[in-house]
């Protein structure tokens, strides 16, 4: 292997440190400010390299920071020249003697060259639930996910919605006389970044290293185990996520459910009334957003504003992501149709070919048939409203289905 070949790999090695390897956090209370105060940007990577730096693996930083950004410190004297130590971004020489215990600790706790498994497997995982070691695809129904099926004489039945974050409500009923036990894992893909993850009761709290933001896990389980990288052979990985296994226990005929939510609050149900509540609240919401639905003469215009664009748009939100040009259209669209003011909806005359509309409301939707006629009127049960198009709550309180005619 010849010098610049050797140069080369070296580079390599430590850009897959940065691009792969989160720092193993045992201790939280890292002191950000201290580590600014001598030059470590905490926003970015921390590489301890622990031997004094010669020519060589100057190169090969110098190489490797040509790719990705990352603070590298040291506190061995280098043994190369100064105006090489120079070109080094981010670089931070201290002496192991002048660090304090909080600073070295700091220093520590954020390292990303750590003792690891030379081989992983870079193969990222995605979301997904298992039972029994076999993956489940859910289905989309309107605003959340759903599958039910069978597996090793057990039944159960999964569902994923939106509502202050992802929940998942997992049902499980044992067909068989004889107590079984299934298996159960649920891994959730965590944004790219640095974290710390620590176990508090019946939650693990999830805080960006980087931005200090936190986000929680939330179950109700006592044999959980955890994992929290999504790439194979590392024990963290800026690929993080929280991966939870457990083993459902379940008597003869016996039933089991149970609530997992990933979000900004940390809570959890255990009720199976406040459970449904939960999930019926969250269809509400939905409902409340894409709260119109058409029915026209074209048959291909109502198929993408009542089912696709809501579909795409809410499945980019499970995401935890946003799909700003379906949002923008489906708004455009949505106007060209009705526009609310208050409790009111104008409905727009010139749309051609509507038919029907349907408007959501507290006690769910409600129905305006679009008819012919030679007079502009709002027919509500047995009363006409003359010369009137905007159809108001008041009027919908008298009936839920009425009548509109823009007349000729």
């Amino acid at each position: 292997m010849t010098k610049k070949e050797y140069v080369e790999k070296m580079a390599n090695l430590i850009v897959n440190r940065v691009r792969f390897h989160a720092p193993i956090v045992y201790d939280d209370n890292i002191d950000f400010e201290i580590l600014e105060i001598i030059g470590i940007d905490p926003s970015l990577p921390v590489f301890k390299y622990e031997k004094s730096l010669d020519n060589v693996m100057t190169n090969a930083f110098l190489m490797a920071q040509k790719e990705v950004e990352f603070n590298l410190i040291t506190t061995q004297q280098p043994i190369c020249k100064k105006s090489k130590i120079n070109m080094l971004k981010n670089f931070v020489y201290i002496k192991e003697e002048e660090l304090g215990y909080g600073l070295l600790a700091s220093i520590n706790a954020l390292n990303i060259n750590y003792k690891s498994g030379i081989e992983f497997n870079k193969e990222i995982e995605e979301d997904y639930i298992k039972v029994n070691d076999e993956i489940v695809n859910l289905n989309y129904q309107n605003y959340f996910l759903h599958k039910k099926a069978s597996s090793e004489g057990i039944v159960y039945e999964i569902k994923e919605f939106l509502l202050n974050g992802k929940n998942f409500i997992v049902n499980f009923t044992n067909l068989r006389e004889e107590k079984c036990i299934a298996s159960f894992e649920i891994n959730v893909v965590l944004p790219r970044g640095y974290y710390h993850f620590k176990r508090e009761n019946n939650a693990v709290k999830i805080t960006s290293l980087t931005s200090g933001e936190t986000a929680y896990f939330n179950f109700i389980s006592k044999n959980a185990k955890f994992s929290f990288s999504t790439i194979s052979g590392l024990e963290s990985s800026t690929h993080a996520c929280i991966n939870m296994r457990v083993n459902v226990s379940l008597n003869g005929k016996g039933q089991k459910r149970f609530y997992f939510n990933y979000g900004e609050n940390k809570y959890c149900f255990s009720s199976p009334h406040d459970i449904d509540e939960f999930f019926e609240i969250s269809q509400k919401k939905m409902n409340e957003i894409f709260d119109i639905k058409v029915l026209s003469r074209d048959k291909s215009f109502d198929e993408e504003f009542n089912r696709s664009l809501p579909q795409k748009i809410w499945l980019s939100w499970l995401k935890m992501s946003t799909d700003e040009e379906n949002e923008n259209k489906y708004i455009k669209l949505k106007n060209s149709i009705a526009k609310k003011t208050g409790d009111a909806w104008q409905i727009n005359e010139d749309f051609k070919g509507l038919k029907q509309l349907q408007i959501y409301g507290n006690s769910g939707y409600r129905r305006v048939f679009i008819v012919e006629g030679n007079q502009r009127y709002i027919l509500s049960g047995k009363t006409k409203f003359f010369n009137f198009t905007t159809v108001t709550n008041e009027i919908f309180q008298k009936n839920n289905e009425i009548y509109l005619s823009f007349g000729s």
